[in-house]
C-alpha cells in the first residue's frame, strides 16, 4: 500500500512539472518575440541649411533594437540670402547676388535605432537614439545670370554666363546683372564633389499600432567633402556642411 501511494505520488509530482514546463515553454520573452521583422519607410527633412527627402529600409533584431539603410536626396540653402530683381530692367528674373552654384547631395549611409522606453500604453511615445554614417555625393551645378556685355561695334547684348575671373567684376555689379538665367543653364557642367556623412538623432514614435510606423525625428547632421564646397562667390566657402534638422517619417512593419 505504501509503494502504491509513493508511486502514485511521483506520477501526480511528474505530471505537474510536465505541466508547468509546458506553460513555461508558451511564454514568450516580449524583447525577443516582438513580432514586426522589417521596416520601411517614407520622410522629409527639414534642416538649418536646406531640406532633403529620403527613404529608409530596417530589420528589427527586438523590440529595442534595428538596423537601418538611408538613401535620401538633399539641397543645401542658405535662409539668410535673399532673392532680389535687377534694376537695370523690368523684365528680368530674381536673383541671387554672389551665388556661384546649386549644392545639391545624394547620401546612402547604414544605421542603428536603440530604444531608449517604450510605449507606456496604446497612446504612448517611443523613444529611441539613431545614428547613422555613409557616403555623400556631392553635385555643384553652376550659377548663370544673364549679363550685360559689350560687343566689338559698341553694342551691348545680354549674354547668360556663369561665375570665372575674367567676369568677376561685372558678375558681381549690379549695374551688369540683368537678372537670374534659365534653370537650363549649367545642367551639362555639374561637379561631383564626394564625401562622407553622419547624424545623430532621437526619434518620438507616436503611432498608435506598431504595424505603422508615424514618427518625429531631431537631430544634428554633419557632411565632410574632400574640398571647400564653392557655392558662393564673395564669400569664404567650406568642406563642411553641419545642420540641425526636424524630420517626419511614415511607413510600416511586418
Amino acid at each position: 500500500m505504501i509503494i502504491k501511494r509513493f508511486l502514485l505520488l511521483l506520477l501526480v509530482a511528474f505530471s505537474v512539472q510536465q505541466a508547468t514546463a509546458q506553460s513555461e515553454a508558451k511564454v514568450k520573452n516580449p524583447l525577443q518575440d516582438y513580432q514586426y521583422k522589417k521596416e520601411y519607410s517614407l520622410g522629409v527633412r527639414l534642416q538649418s541649411n536646406g531640406f532633403s527627402v529620403y527613404t529608409q529600409y530596417g530589420w528589427i533584431k527586438d523590440l529595442k533594437r534595428s538596423r537601418h539603410i538611408q538613401l535620401e536626396y538633399n539641397y543645401f540653402v542658405n535662409y539668410a540670402q535673399k532673392r532680389q530683381k535687377p534694376y537695370i530692367t523690368s523684365n528680368g528674373r530674381e536673383f541671387l547676388y554672389g551665388f556661384n552654384g546649386h549644392f545639391h547631395a545624394v547620401r546612402a549611409s547604414f544605421g542603428l535605432q536603440r530604444a531608449i522606453f517604450d510605449k507606456a500604453n496604446r497612446n504612448g511615445v517611443r523613444l529611441s537614439f539613431s545614428g547613422f554614417m555613409g557616403f555623400s555625393l556631392g553635385l555643384l551645378k553652376p550659377y548663370y545670370l544673364d549679363l550685360l556685355q559689350p560687343t566689338n561695334d559698341g553694342q551691348i547684348v545680354i549674354k547668360p554666363e556663369r561665375y570665372s575671373e575674367e567676369n568677376a567684376q561685372r558678375f558681381l555689379s549690379l549695374d551688369s546683372i540683368a537678372g537670374a538665367s534659365p534653370t537650363r543653364y549649367g545642367l551639362n557642367q555639374m561637379q561631383v564633389i564626394p564625401g562622407v556623412h553622419g547624424k545623430v538623432s532621437l526619434d518620438f514614435d507616436w503611432g498608435t499600432r506598431d504595424a505603422f510606423v508615424k514618427a518625429l525625428e531631431l537631430g544634428v547632421m554633419l557632411d565632410l567633402y574632400y574640398k571647400n564646397v564653392p557655392i558662393m562667390v564673395n564669400k569664404s566657402n567650406r568642406f563642411y556642411q553641419l545642420g540641425l534638422y526636424l524630420a517626419f517619417h511614415i511607413g510600416k512593419r511586418w
